[in-house]
């Protein structure tokens, strides 16, 4: 039986080292018998210290912890079943990394082979098919209704004209522009600045909700932004027409702040800035005059709750913050 016994030289006397080596000879040759081999490896930034305390045991090696070294006293064993190989690059590589100041790379190489694999399942980038594909679909949607609005002789885009968010068509049963009012936008650069948050917050929100709870999230945050925009209308008595996903986005927004709220692990992002993020799109959207903000505050305050109600007990089972 062979034994590798790690001593600190800054907490050892000599006095203890070799109780310590006895206790561990007289234990393992009572459990397995006389052929027992124990190596010693004392760690120590004073050397002579670690001298005294290794004396002349010849199954003694010292490790500088300052230079990352192997020291191997006078009349020492050469080698012990390969270890002295082993320590010298184990030495030579943490001594290399330290001196980088490459923290991520200290953490990994101190981790063993489980601990390595968990970290990096847990934090490796996973695919967001619902995000992505709601950004094709919507991009497909838009090329249609720029085709379609190409060949309409009269200048209206009759394709958006039947899908988008109205009062009065809605007060008539057509109920499907809660819906299809989601998937349509007014132009380019509507649609880039939504498919563009839409990406990269539905990507963190779907990571860690699942794709069907992202889904459901979104569709309902768009379909309520789109209700509440038009009882804004009907308390108002404004009417306008809107088009858009962005009740969706800030639903997915909603549902982000919920999760960071929560402390969501693997989600870093302060709360500050994520709220500081919100109260920036808020003002953007009262500052214009051509945004349906009612459709966007909706579509907030409901994506906060969906990610409350599909994700609270899921995230509570997997450690997610109180």
């Amino acid at each position: 039986m062979n034994i590798l016994q790690v001593v600190d030289a800054n907490s050892q006397s000599g006095l203890d080292h070799q109780m310590l080596k006895k206790q561990t000879l007289n234990i393992c040759q009572t459990v397995h018998g006389k052929d027992v081999h124990v190596m010693n490896l004392i760690f120590f930034d004073n050397e002579d210290k670690a001298r005294d305390i290794a004396g002349d045991e010849y199954m003694c090696w010292l490790i500088d912890k300052l230079n990352y070294q192997l020291v191997m006293p006078k009349d020492s064993v050469e080698d012990f079943y390969g270890l002295k190989g082993i320590l010298e690059k184990w030495l030579d590589e943490t001594g290399s990394l330290i001196e980088s100041g490459d923290m991520h790379a200290i953490n990994e190489k101190l981790m063993t082979n489980d601990e390595r694999e968990a970290y990096q399942k847990k934090n490796s980038k996973k695919p967001a098919p619902v995000a992505v594909t709601l950004v094709i679909v919507n991009t497909l949607i838009f090329l249609t209704s720029v085709i379609i609005g190409n060949i309409a002789a009269n200048g209206e885009n009759p394709f958006i004209a039947s899908g988008r968010m109205e009062f009065d068509p809605v007060t008539n049963g057509e109920y499907y522009r809660f819906i299809s009012a989601m998937f349509l936008h007014s132009g380019v650069q509507h649609l880039i600045s939504n498919m563009v948050l839409l990406y990269f917050m539905g990507e963190m929100v779907e990571n860690k909700t699942g794709s069907v709870r992202f889904a459901i999230i979104y569709l309902v945050s768009g379909i309520m932004g789109n209700v509440v925009s038009f009882g804004y209308e009907w308390i108002t008595y404004t009417r306008y027409t809107s088009v858009g996903a962005s009740g969706a986005v800030y639903g997915i927004m909603g549902a982000l702040l919920y999760l960071v709220i929560k402390k969501t692990e693997g989600l870093n992002i302060p709360i500050k800035r994520m709220i500081l993020l919100v109260a920036y799109c808020l003002y953007s959207s009262f500052a214009s005059s051509h945004i349906d903000y009612a459709a966007h505050i909706g579509g907030l305050v409901f994506g906060f709750i969906m990610a409350f109600i599909v994700c609270a007990k899921e995230l509570s089972k997997k450690g997610g913050g109180t």
